[in-house]
């Protein structure tokens, strides 16, 4: 594996962790109705803030659930040796398949807020909410993934198996 794949793999993994992070204090701020968030944001930019973080969270981890997937495809189909340590496992493809309904559920609705607000403004109530709400627990699940893959990088079923063996 090249270094240039490595470093922009870290890059993309930091850069999905930190939208994490904005995607789920944005939806504590809401949840929580926090004064500091909802006074100092100017209105002008409250509604792309609270769109746009977890848009860019789906869509990134869309994309790391495509790579995933396209490493499992190459794996079954012998075509190189794409696949990292711990893509087959269990918990890491049904963790793909979990976050990447999520993340598809959550652009769905960014698209939706934003076609609403921009594109053809409406009376009634915002779906922007649920973007956030959305994006948050996303961020959450996001999170929780990278802490358990840091612990168990192979799956937690080849950490039992290499305790039984010894």
């Amino acid at each position: 594996m090249c270094a240039r794949y490595r470093n922009s793999a870290i890059g993309g993994r930091v850069a999905e962790s930190v939208l994490a992070i904005l995607a789920f204090l944005l939806a504590a701020g809401i949840v929580t109705e926090s004064p500091i968030l909802l006074d100092t944001v100017p209105e002008l930019l409250w509604i792309p803030l609270s769109i746009l973080v977890p848009g860019l969270l789906a869509l990134t981890v869309l994309v790391s659930v495509l790579a995933h997937g396209i490493r499992l495809g190459s794996a079954v189909l012998d075509s190189g040796d794409r696949i990292q340590p711990g893509d087959t496992a269990v918990t890491r493809i049904l963790a793909s398949v979990m976050l990447g309904i999520l993340a598809m559920y959550t652009l769905w609705w960014v698209v939706a807020s934003l076609y609403v607000h921009y594109l053809a403004p409406t009376g009634g109530v915002s779906p922007a909410i649920w973007p956030p709400l959305f994006g948050g627990v996303l961020g959450a699940l996001v999170l929780i993934q990278a802490v358990f893959f840091q612990l168990f990088p192979e799956g937690p079923l080849s950490r039992l198996e290499s305790l039984s063996a010894g």
